[in-house]
């Protein structure tokens, strides 16, 4: 659950696309060593706006109140050009590295930290050069004596705040608190805070250190806004954005500490599994394990994962038919996999000893938790220890791997050093879980065709050498991605992702477009057009042999409409379409086949060209790990199910004419139901109908031999057309008796 890679990857604004490959300097950051020539000392506050690229939109922030409300990222990316804006940042200040760290303390608090920042700075006029107020001498860029007269430079304030985590699940009472640690500001301090957050209440005096509590009685998203008063009477205002998720989420019912006892090269990992028991229940009796996926910023706690797991209230029905949620979150979730594949195998231990009576459980792996599972499992086969699980169920898991635009990944690395998104997104991007899940990732320099890091290798031999799959229970994959080879509405080698930014240092262009079905073909484009005299670049990336991932049915990510979100003309980046395949079909079903877009619906028998019993998939492209109207179904119909019910049955003599069930259900497109006779029967039908009983298909009308028998159902009626999803009820009559059971049909 991620996010990206969110929300894994929520994932957020600018930050769901940066990536790349580390460089001593960016050619933004060539570029600005001409400003070194300016004389510090006369330059307005110090700080000149020039030495940043401005991505975050902090000149529209000037204390008015009028300007955009602003989220952490931006507010972080503010902090972060203004600190590139000067030669020597004051210690004071807050790091957008520690903002983070304060905002997963915050949460573990339960509080809403404000951060804040209240800062002058100057720019070079645009005219600067034309009116001779500067010049080149040599490299470097120098005032003349017109500057005398004239100061080159207009000088502007930025005042902008934010609250640090974006959103509670406790709306209902919700504290925030004024961190004096996560104040940016020079000049006058405020004598006087005020807030508005937007709870009815209007405005109320702070200072640094206090807390406030606000109560929401609706969910949605807010405005909130500070105002400063200074001690020659002026003021300033900034507006900042906050959501109410939810006025009231449940808390779990027993929070454990897990920690692995079996290390992995040496360390050991940990983490928390919040337990969250069925009504009736003292302890663990039936559970159902979820394994959280990739947490790029390892913030999601009990909230964000009860919130992702109850979508059309997946979470609370089952708990309503007795299963108990075991929820487990990593203390590092981008760490190496087999690592915390052994967090899950304490885990499994730990449930087995707090089960009363010992029976099986369903263990559930979402996004990089299904890679976890699948390891953790097979592992313990193995080993000969018993796992007790009945069932494994992958959900739009990176089985065959996953996918970000390596365009995308060449194009940003460009920024890294300006933007502080891009920065720590690339620390996230290194860790081994994205190394390791990963089919394309970006090289140093780049590289003529897409290719994994070593790392995934590893990982796979490892997984090799455990089996590759667990075998001792069924295994199910769920997909969001498109089983009807339905694309992400643009072809291989489309351009994604249009960049023009002109400065007076330094004009810069960037184009990408999706990975080609073959190639060769330009992926990435980037002019850097520097001052004069500066030496112009060109940066070019084509890569051949690669598969179409980009625009490939898969859950996907809104990754490219995110970077879009950067407002203009401040990086006036333009997303030409708003989604990438993140996890393709083929790999979420980890399906035998080489072609992307490969037509699943069409197959006969799509588990047989999979190491899974059962494969579920919609007819067009999901959000990755949504649960959906659709696909709630199957995780209903699989958590309910014994894995085992259609073998149990055969195993006992016939009696009586029976249908002993169906191989699969629930099924798309088709199923086999399973019947037993005692003896031949001159005169048998076996009826489909629907729950209004309504007979929509006969399949057998007529004599019938002794013994079992699989009679195959399309999900068709009787005249040939598709069926809509939905339950029905095949039932046989023979010899007097009638036998039925129940089918599920998921399109």
């Amino acid at each position: 659950m991620e996010s990206p890679m969110t929300r894994l990857l929520h994932l957020v604004a600018i930050v769901a696309l940066f990536a790349g490959a580390a460089f001593a300097a960016s050619p933004f950051q060539q570029a600005v060593t001409a400003l070194d020539g300016l004389d510090p000392a006369r330059i307005p506050a110090g700080r000149l706006y020039d030495r940043a690229l401005p991505m975050s939109g902090l000149p529209l922030q000037d204390g008015s109140g009028a300007g955009p409300a602003v989220g952490a990222a931006a507010w972080r990316q503010m902090l972060h050009e203004m600190r590139l804006s000067s030669p020597t940042p004051p210690a004071a200040w807050p790091t957008p590295d520690q903002a983070r760290d304060e905002e997963r303390r915050a949460r573990a608090a339960g509080v809403v930290p404000i951060a804040l920042l209240d800062v002058g700075y100057a720019r070079l006029r645009p005219d600067a050069l034309e009116r001779g107020l500067v010049e080149m001498r040599g490299n470097r860029l120098v005032e003349t004596p017109a500057a005398a007269a004239l100061s080159p430079y207009l000088t502007q304030r930025a005042f902008a705040a934010a609250a640090l985590v974006p959103r509670t699940y406790h709306g209902a009472a919700v504290t925030f608190t004024l961190p004096e640690n996560l104040f940016a500001g020079d000049g006058p301090r405020p004598v006087r805070l005020s807030l508005d957050l937007a709870d009815g209440r209007g405005w109320r005096d702070a200072a640094f250190g206090d807390s406030l509590t606000a109560a929401y009685d609706a969910t949605g998203e807010r405005t909130l806004r500070l105002r400063a008063g200074y001690p020659d009477g002026s003021s300033r205002e900034a507006a900042f954005t906050f959501e109410v998720a939810a006025l009231a989420a449940p808390a779990p019912t027993q929070t454990w500490t897990i920690t692995a006892t079996v290390p992995f090269e040496g360390a050991y990992a940990g983490g928390q599994a919040f337990v969250y028991l069925a009504e009736g229940h003292a302890a663990v009796t039936d559970p159902v394990i979820v394994v959280e996926g990739f947490d790029m910023d390892n913030v999601m706690g009990w909230d964000e994962l009860y919130d992702l797991l109850n979508r059309e209230n997946m979470l609370e029905e089952l708990r309503a038919d007795g299963f108990d949620a075991v929820v487990l979150n990593f203390n590092d979730s981008t760490d190496d996999i087999r690592r915390n594949a052994m967090v899950l195998v304490e885990l499994l231990r730990q449930v087995g000893e707090a089960q009363p009576d010992g029976r099986d459980r369903v263990v559930i792996g979402a996004s990089m938790g299904g890679l976890v599972a699948r390891y953790a499992l097979a592992w313990l086969e193995q080993q000969d220890l018993e796992h007790n699980a009945r069932t494994f169920i992958s959900f739009d898991s990176p089985q065959l791997g996953a996918n970000i635009p390596l365009g995308v990944q060449y194009w940003l690395q460009l920024f890294q050093i300006e933007s502080a998104e891009a920065g720590h997104l690339l620390s996230r991007l290194d860790t081994p879980a994205a190394r390791q899940m990963l089919l394309y990732h970006h090289t140093s320099p780049a590289g003529g065709t897409g290719q994994p890091d070593p790392l995934r290798a590893s990982f796979l031999g490892d997984l090799a050498a455990l089996g590759d799959y667990p075998q001792d229970l069924r295994k199910v994959a769920v997909a969001n991605g498109s089983g009807n080879a339905a694309g992400q509405g643009y072809g291989p080698g489309t351009q994604l992702v249009s960049y023009e930014y002109y400065s007076f240092l330094v004009d810069l262009i960037g184009n990408v477009w999706a990975v080609p079905n073959g190639g060769p073909q330009q992926i990435l484009r980037g002019l850097i057009d520097r001052i004069w005299p500066l030496p112009n670049d060109e940066l070019n990336v084509t890569v051949s042999g690669a598969k179409p991932w980009d625009s490939a049915p898969g859950g996907w990510r809104s990754s490219l409409a995110d970077m879009d979100a950067t407002p203009a003309p401040y990086g006036d980046i333009v997303a030409l379409y708003p989604n990438h395949c993140f996890i393709p079909t083929i790999s979420a079903l980890a399906l035998n086949v080489t072609d992307p877009y490969t037509n699943v619906s069409l197959m006969a028998d799509p588990a047989a060209l999979s190491p899974f019993d059962a494969v579920y998939f919609p007819a067009a492209n999901e959000e990755h790990v949504l649960v959906t109207a659709g696909n709630k179904v199957w995780f209903a119909a699989e958590i309910a199910r014994s894995s085992s019910a259609v073998d149990d049955v055969a195993l006992l003599p016939a009696v009586a004419p029976r249908v002993v069930g169906a191989q699969p259900n629930p099924f798309n497109p088709s199923t086999s139901l399973v019947i037993d006779l005692p003896g031949a029967v001159a005169a048998a039908r076996l009826d489909i109908f629907d729950l209004g009983g309504r007979r929509v298909r006969t399949l057998v009308d007529g004599p019938l031999p002794a013994g079992r028998q699989m009679v195959a159902w399309d999900g068709r009626d009787a005249e040939g057309r598709a069926l809509a999803s939905g339950a029905f009820v095949g039932r046989l009559s023979a010899d007097g008796e009638v036998s039925s059971t129940r089918l599920m049909l998921v399109r």
